[in-house]
């Protein structure tokens, strides 16, 4: 670029040098904040009303997307709900089958006929969900595979409740069999005790009866016939007595019981 050139834009570089300076210094001292404020109204005046729609679009949009949020949450919960009332159901159709295979593998009687019920309370008794509108009637026998649970004492409508052998109010005529033998070597009376124990009376002193043996019902009053109720766990013969007593342990858990089954013979 020639001097004459450079000549002709230098003064023009000054004074864009010297606009810059002037700015500078006006807008660092405060000078200028009247002038922009002036200039800033107009668009402050049009901001304002973008801004309120803006913000009115977007909470909209917030409390669309809030309530899809809270209708897909709902939508998920009933989904979830549902999918554990069907997870209850298979559980208890697994149970009733596998309560029903053990069952069909005992050496019941052919010409008994079982109605499954399921196990709704248990206190000194145990409550089944079913009444007199089934035909549930007094006395009926209750077992879980081919053990004895116990007896219907009461009926309602709907529900009935069993006397358990650890009942108080338990009397059971039965007999005493040796694991793994054919007929039985004493009689007695099964009775239940408070605290949920079984104690074996009425045995004759001569009679033999051990550790382990089997205490089985006899068919006496309205009792069905040989159904294992428990086992001996513990002998006292005593001295000067006519009969000796035994401490017996319950072949079951009656507080697992989930379906047990009434007996129509």
């Amino acid at each position: 670029m020639s001097n004459d050139s450079l000549r002709k834009i230098f003064p023009f570089f000054l004074l864009l040098v010297f606009i810059s300076i002037f700015f500078f210094l006006f807008d660092y001292f405060g000078w200028l904040t009247g002038v922009t404020g002036f200039f800033e109204r107009p668009f402050l005046f049009i901001e304002r009303p973008f801004y309120s729609v803006y913000q009115s679009v977007n909470q909209s949009f917030n409390q669309l997307a809030d309530r899809n949020e809270s209708q897909q949450i709902a939508e998920l919960q009933v989904e979830l709900r549902q999918l554990a009332l069907d997870q209850n159901k298979l559980t208890t159709c697994l149970e009733e089958n596998e309560y029903l295979k053990k069952l069909l593998g005992t050496s019941l009687p052919s010409a008994w006929q079982f109605k499954m019920v399921r196990v709704i309370g248990l206190t000194e008794q145990l409550k089944i969900d079913l009444g007199r509108s089934k035909e549930v009637e007094v006395g009926m026998n209750l077992v879980s595979e081919n053990i004895y649970v116990g007896r219907v004492v009461m009926v309602n409508e709907r529900e009935s409740l069993v006397q358990l052998p650890t009942d108080p109010n338990s009397r059971i005529p039965v007999v005493i069999k040796q694991p793994g033998a054919t007929g039985f070597q004493a009689r007695g009376l099964l009775i239940g005790k408070f605290g949920g124990q079984l104690v074996l009376e009425r045995v004759l002193q001569e009679e033999d009866i051990r550790q382990g043996d089997l205490i089985v019902t006899s068919g006496e009053e309205g009792y069905l016939p040989d159904l294992v109720i428990g086992q001996i766990k513990e002998v006292n013969k005593g001295t000067a007595e006519i009969y000796q007593q035994a401490v017996v342990s319950p072949l079951l858990d009656y507080s697992s019981l989930r379906f047990v089954f009434l007996v129509i013979p």
